[in-house]
């Protein structure tokens, strides 16, 4: 199969189109002309991931954030795109059409979260399908939720807001999820507490003033299997080319 197959494949299952208007997905580096060799998924394409891919065969990375985000004027070399350049490597970025795809990265959070019955979701999506609501059958303190996704979610660390409340109804926004919206929405429908990442001092603030339970579990936490999910559909349309997610990825960030 050659890569723009795959890519329309993809985008039958994520269309491009539905990617936020500042975002920038589909085919960033490389031909869409070429055979695939092999497909390393990733959530950042580092020089470690394209590494991997080299070692590993693969000509063609699918990762959730892009590997270009904004204009280029010029590429360094310490870049990650003069490097799939040099080596002829490809790269498909899969972002917030992803995020807000079925089977997207906020629905994956909410398996791994365990926030499922009888395998159906019990959510809905909101903020333009950026976020899910969960109502889960039994309440939990925000301390003992807190302690649930850092298990969950095999992470070294979990922030929380501490509230005397119990918690039944949970929206789920992955990465860096939270603004001035999903804050309203939060008010405004009764949500007991927020699980995203890279939370600004402002919401925390503000959450406190509001009586809701903030849990900032990371945008590496929060999004990390979205390159289990990607393989799996990347897979699904290539069943003849090796398919595997980086090993070497890993939070950019330590914990003392």
């Amino acid at each position: 199969m050659k890569i723009g197959e795959l890519l329309k494949c993809l985008d039958k299952k994520a269309p491009i189109s539905s990617a936020a208007s500042f975002d920038n997905v589909g085919l960033l580096v490389g031909d869409e002309n070429a055979e695939i060799t092999g497909v390393c998924c990733c959530l950042d394409i580092t020089h470690e991931v394209i590494k991997e891919a080299e070692e590993k065969g693969a000509n063609l990375i699918v990762s959730h954030h892009p590997v270009i985000f904004d204009g280029l004027k010029r590429i360094p070399e310490w870049s990650p795109v003069a490097s799939l350049v040099r080596k002829n490597i490809a790269a498909i970025a899969m972002h917030t059409n992803f995020d807000i795809a079925e089977s997207g990265v906020n629905e994956t959070l909410a398996e791994l979260l365990d926030f499922t019955s009888a395998g159906m979701p019990q959510f809905e999506k909101f903020h333009e399908g950026y976020g899910i609501i969960c109502d889960l059958s039994l309440a939990y303190s925000p301390k003992t939720l807190a302690e649930y996704c850092k298990e969950r979610l095999v992470l070294d660390s979990v922030r929380f807001s501490r509230k005397n409340i119990q918690i039944r109804k949970i929206a789920l926004c992955c990465g860096a999820g939270i603004d001035r919206d999903v804050m309203q929405f939060a008010r405004e429908n009764g949500i007991d507490a927020i699980i995203s990442g890279d939370i600004k001092h402002n919401f925390w603030v503000e959450a406190e003033n509001c009586g809701i339970t903030l849990i900032d579990a990371g945008h590496y936490g929060t999004e990390k299997a979205a390159a289990h999910r990607l393989a799996k559909l990347v897979t699904e349309a290539v069943p003849s080319v090796p398919v595997f997610s980086a090993e070497c990825e890993k939070d950019p960030c330590e914990y003392v």
